[in-house]
């Protein structure tokens, strides 16, 4: 008894020790908070800056020239996230190893890879006047914070790490990662080829389907018909772009996203509306981050991301507008043959033997002796070998393939470029005058592939952005050889050829990362297009619409009716296929038949509205058939579920239209109807009938066996966790929010994308909501998620959350009246 007495007060006072050393550590940390009010004195400044903040710590800047209002951008964005700010920029230069020690090596030396130094460089360079002046004054506001500051945000006393000072290239190295997160079609190309080592060259062409009404690519899988894909599989190690276990820390975004431009004709007002919500990954912080800037000269409030010191998206008094990705195919991977020749690696380009071209870098890795890498290109761009072979899956992933000696190489061709037209092209839109003005700033946008949505009181515009490859052959969707030269790159479409509209007869313009081109466009912009029926849902909407306001935008934008959904069940429940299933499933024993027979009643039409509402019964249902579909049709090929190949093809599905919905929708003759694990040949009906009884068996031993238990939102959930906290068995809850019940899916307009086959967690979600009514004495409405700021001591590491999950937005006011009345702390920087 005295033993348990001793043991119980070891525990309670080892508790109470934790307990107040947890207090101790987070009342450090809230130090480095700043408060809302009160008055500064800065050195560097010229004059008065005022920094109006509301209830959700979105800033008002207001200053009386530029040089002020860039210099106080820069403190305000260091005050709200300057670990992130710092993360990005040191990701994309390739020194994560000197805050991380040796592991941030599997980062940089695929960041050093890309070669993104020489063209910062060479955009400082060329960069005007003007642009260079608001970088500067950013930078000087950046690194004043950073000197009147001892203490900094808890992930620096986690790291042991003080930033260095913030230089003007730093802000573009940002730029350049958010091109980078804009641009994915390398990593499905290196996927492909993962999939081709499983399953051949043909094969594997069905898993990379381009949309429902174009052909399956064979002809570009061919090209490497002559080449085992094992020895190149062999190369592919990388997983996710950057990869590896700190790929949160500078994840800018992945593809989805909604906008769409109303004209009067079909607006209550008869003025126009704009809406924008941009689908990035679930990240604590969000990669956006809100504000308003105002001087004589420039305007704009929106968001940006921290280390940008404009408003990339938003509105500036007079135009507002939006983006969502093209899916633009800007990346080509070449197989190239290498050969030693009398000692010099040489490639083969056409007919002759030609010496790669040879950088060294110098990594300086923290608690370790500086390394040096030798980075090698050909004509083509940089050889991703040795980065591959040394960049690991991320930790869930336990499989990798050995780094080999190969005849072969990739290399890497991105049209990654002038940077400072891109950098310049936003900053215009501080100044335009009228929707005319947007187009005109915008064409500047050579290298970030984006569909603006535009307008003003009266006009709406659409203008595709980006300088698109021009290839002599091919398509560019899957990897080409190098040696022959007949599929490199023969130069660049103009921006002005890009697709374009104004004022459509339909009254409104809407893209959300489909394609929006027919299938027969004579220039190839991408074979990586999203789902279309986020697209179709708002045509669906927007089409009869008439006498729109505010709150139909806000509804649209909130929107759970899934139109893959009601394909299925179309599918399910009407023509042959209905007959196939059914027939199927009458064959069943009586237990799996009685299980997918309940699973057809309650996704009938008359049971299920095709809404996945986080309440929802079916709607778990639903999710739970195509979570079983994709494995029983899948991973008898493609697994185990904890191998490469697995997590190549799951990564596929997250990143657009995918060979699940594919297959699911149609490709009756596709191979992978067959299970390869039994002797008999199985139909798409047979899986079809099979996956039906499986999701009420995973239902039951997921949610119990208590039918009026079952909901979507017990399974699909949102969960908003920093990076930190997977490497920390401590501070979660300070960190980390949720997880909160979600509703919709990867198919509806509030998207809520998950990883199809593995879990449900949600990965992508609406990281932003912008309304402007041009009707509204204010126009503009936006809100993030979860909050302003990125350090979890302050109040608004979270505070936007109940209005995000609940429907909800925020007026962005631009009148004097208005601005005083929401803005009501108020923080003077005055000149020291």
């Amino acid at each position: 008894m005295k033993k348990k007495s001793i043991v119980l007060v070891f525990l309670l006072t080892l508790c109470a020790l934790i307990f107040i050393a947890d207090h101790c550590v987070k009342r450090r940390w809230s130090g480095s908070v700043d408060g809302a009010a009160g008055t500064v004195e800065i050195a560097g400044l010229n004059g008065t800056v005022t920094v109006r903040r509301d209830g959700l710590g979105v800033p008002y800047i207001e200053a009386s020239n530029e040089d002020d209002l860039f210099f106080a951008t820069g403190y305000v964005v260091a005050s709200d996230r300057l670990w992130q700010m710092n993360m990005m920029k040191m990701a994309m230069q390739g020194r994560m190893s000197e805050i991380l020690g040796k592991d941030g090596m599997q980062i940089d030396l695929m960041m050093r890879t890309l070669g993104a130094r020489a063209v910062i460089d060479e955009a400082i360079k060329k960069m005007d006047a003007r642009s260079m002046s608001v970088l500067e004054s950013f930078s000087r506001g950046v690194n004043a914070y950073l000197e009147s500051h001892r203490d900094l945000p808890p992930e620096f006393f986690l790291t042991r790490y003080r930033p260095e000072p913030w230089q003007p290239a730093d802000s573009l190295y940002v730029f350049a990662m958010l091109t980078l997160s804009l641009s994915s079609n390398f990593i499905e190309e290196l996927d492909f080829l993962n999939l081709a080592a499983r399953v051949g060259y043909e094969k594997a062409a069905w898993l990379m389907p381009v949309y429902p009404d174009e052909a399956i690519p064979f002809a570009e899988a061919r090209k490497l018909s002559g080449i085992d894909p094992h020895g190149l599989n062999a190369l592919v190690a990388l997983r996710r772009g950057a990869g590896g276990r700190h790929a949160g820390l500078m994840s800018a975004g992945m593809p989805a996203s909604n906008n769409w431009a109303l004209s009067g004709s079909k607006t209550r007002s008869g003025k126009a509306i704009v809406c924008n919500d941009t689908h990035l990954e679930d990240l604590m912080p969000n990669a956006w981050m809100l504000m308003h800037q105002k001087c004589p000269t420039y305007e704009a409030a929106g968001v940006t991301a921290p280390g940008i010191p404009i408003v990339a998206l938003g509105y500036n008094g007079r135009v507002a507008w939006g983006a969502t990705m093209v899916m633009a195919d800007n990346q080509d991977i070449f197989v190239e043959k290498l050969r030693v020749v009398e000692g010099t690696l040489c490639y083969q380009y056409r007919d002759a033997w030609v010496p790669v071209q040879t950088r060294r870098e110098t990594f300086r890795v923290r608690g370790e002796d500086d390394i040096q890498k030798d980075i090698l290109s050909t004509i083509h761009g940089p050889l991703l070998n040795d980065a591959l072979s040394n960049v690991p899956f991320p930790p869930l992933m336990t499989v990798q393939p050995l780094p080999v000696k190969t005849e072969y190489g990739l290399a890497l061709s991105w049209g990654l470029g002038d940077g400072e037209k891109n950098f310049t092209a936003f900053l215009n839109l501080g100044s335009v005058r009228n929707a005319a003005g947007v187009r005109a700033a915008v064409l500047g946008v050579e290298s970030i592939f984006l569909n603006l949505v535009y307008g003003d009181a009266g006009f709406i515009g659409w203008q595709v952005t980006g300088k698109f490859p021009l290839r002599r052959r091919g398509t560019g969707q899957l990897p080409s050889p190098g040696w022959t030269g007949e599929y490199d790159w023969t130069g660049f479409l103009p921006v002005a050829l890009n697709p374009h509209s104004e004022n459509p007869a339909s009254g409104y313009l809407a893209t959300a990362n489909n394609r929006t081109v027919d299938a027969d466009y004579p220039h190839r912009l991408s074979s990586s297009w999203e789902r279309p029926e986020r697209a179709e849902r708002i045509g669906q909407v927007l089409g009869p619409l008439k006498n729109a306001t505010v709150d139909d935008m806000l509804r649209l934008q909130y929107d759970h009716y899934s139109l893959f959904a009601r394909k299925v069940q179309d599918m399910l429940f009407s023509g042959e296929s209905s007959v196939k299933v059914r027939k199927v499933v009458a064959g069943m024993d009586r237990r799996r038949r009685g299980r997918a027979l309940e699973a057809l009643d309650r996704l009938d039409p008359k049971a299920f509205n095709a809404v996945m509402d986080s309440e929802s019964g079916s709607a778990a249902i639903m999710g739970a058939f195509f979570h079983c579909a994709v494995r029983e049709t899948f991973l008898d090929e493609l697994g185990p579920d904890d191998g490469m190949v697995w997590e190549a093809f799951k990564f596929e599905s997250l990143g657009g239209y995918s060979a699940h919905q594919d297959h699911l929708l149609g490709r009756e003759d596709s191979p992978f109807w067959d299970n390869a694990a039994t002797p008999e040949r199985e139909t798409k009906w047979d899986i079809i009938a099979e996956s039906l009884q499986k999701a009420v068996l995973f239902c039951e031993e997921r949610m119990g066996y208590a039918r009026d238990g079952w909901r979507w939102g017990r399974l699909h959930t949102y969960e908003w966790t920093h990076d930190f906290t997977s490497q920390l068995p401590v501070f979660h809850d300070y960190f980390n929010r949720g997880p909160y019940p979600a509703s919709g899916d990867a198919n509806t307009v509030n998207v809520t994308s998950f990883m199809a086959g593995d879990n449900f967690n949600v990965a992508l979600i609406p990281a932003m909501r912008m309304v402007v009514d041009f009707d509204r004495a204010e126009p503009a409405m936006l809100i993030g998620v979860p909050g302003q700021s990125g350090n979890p001591s302050s109040p608004h590491y979270d505070s936007m959350l109940d209005y995000w999950l609940y429907g909800k937005n925020h007026p962005l006011p631009f009148g004097a009246d208005a601005v005083k009345a929401q803005y009501r702390d108020l923080l003077v920087l005055t000149p020291k």
